[in-house]
């Protein structure tokens, strides 16, 4: 049953922005009120805390705690140039201010995102890798930690999205490749779809699967020319599939259950023809029941500090990438 009723939004929804689609094509702007940035280079160093955690409410036992990783701060130089994105990440000595593996256990993150803009369609795509969790021994009544080495999660998936003001520019918010000129807000739906594996020592592996479904409305607020504000939240209803695997020959074991995601992003930045600069927070949530006792929220969160600097490429950097 609840397979047919999530069948049947994600049709409903399909054709509602074909509908909206045509309208938006049937309507012609005069003036768009976006900087463009696309002859220059771009360098980007960003400072940055992104993590995934588990909240777990269990009514049996009338537990509520958190399943996080040990957060880190990292380091990301990024070369922006039209399509071309380039990411190298590293963290000096010096930055790695929590040094309290004893405390809240060791954890080694990986992950790789980026978006594509097809007109007014935007595609985003993701993958991480975090291996070593820990419990807060408040949330269980315990005076130590309980730490999960070998507790690992891996994400991959991500969201489309149409954005419906042709004056609204996503790109703003992300990597300031353009500049919103004039405040402008836009109507966003989305679809979002991730695969999570999530495995620790022991002979058996959970593989989740969530799609959503739903609005979304983001606004770019401009002050004296040269500051932004930005703030959108989106809120989605899908479908959850929890598959447990074991490879000790115990039969496998399937939950299905509808799914809630909220999202929210928040974002200032400062903007001149040369030098660009900012900070931004997110958080990501799933929210589902395994079964008729346990509720499982999955989170994402991220925070990152960032400068930047724009110059004209070359004329044959330019040349190469010109329509002939």
């Amino acid at each position: 049953m609840v397979k047919k009723y999530a069948i049947f939004f994600i049709v409903f929804y399909t054709f509602f922005c074909q509908a909206q689609i045509a309208d938006t094509l049937s309507t012609q702007k005069a003036q768009r009120s976006i900087e463009k940035y696309d002859d220059y280079i771009k360098l980007r160093l960003g400072l940055s805390n992104s993590f995934n955690s588990f909240r777990i409410k269990d009514k049996t036992s009338r537990l509520d705690f958190t399943l996080s990783p040990n957060q880190r701060l990292r380091s990301t130089l990024t070369l922006i140039y039209k399509f071309i994105e380039i990411d190298l990440g590293y963290t000096p000595e010096f930055l790695r201010f929590n040094k309290d593996d004893a405390i809240k256990g060791h954890t080694k993150f990986y992950n790789f995102g980026t978006r594509l803009y097809l007109g007014s369609w935007m595609q985003e795509l993701q993958y991480a890798r975090t291996k070593g969790f820990y419990i807060d021994g408040n949330d269980v009544g315990s005076e130590q930690n309980i730490l999960f080495p070998h507790f690992q999660v891996q994400k991959i998936g991500g969201s489309t999205s149409y954005i419906f003001n042709p004056d609204f520019s996503f790109r703003t918010i992300f990597l300031q490749s353009e500049w919103q000129q004039r405040s402008a807000g836009s109507f966003v739906p989305s679809i979002s779809y991730y695969f999570t594996q999530i495995k620790n020592n022991n002979p058996s592996k959970d593989n989740i699967f969530d799609i959503a479904i739903g609005p979304g409305y983001y606004y770019n607020w401009i002050i004296r020319d040269k500051f932004l504000v930005s703030a959108g939240a989106y809120s989605g209803l899908g479908f959850n599939s929890t598959k447990t695997v074991y490879n000790d020959g115990t039969p496998h074991e399937i939950s299905e259950s509808l799914s809630f995601q909220a999202q929210f992003r928040l974002t200032a930045g400062y903007n001149s023809e040369h030098f660009f600069a900012g900070a931004a927070t997110s958080l990501n949530s799933f929210s589902y029941s395994s079964d008729t006792l346990i509720h499982v929220e999955d989170q994402q969160q991220f925070l990152e500090f960032y400068i930047g600097y724009r110059f004209k490429a070359p004329k044959r950097i330019n040349s190469l990438f010109e329509k002939k």
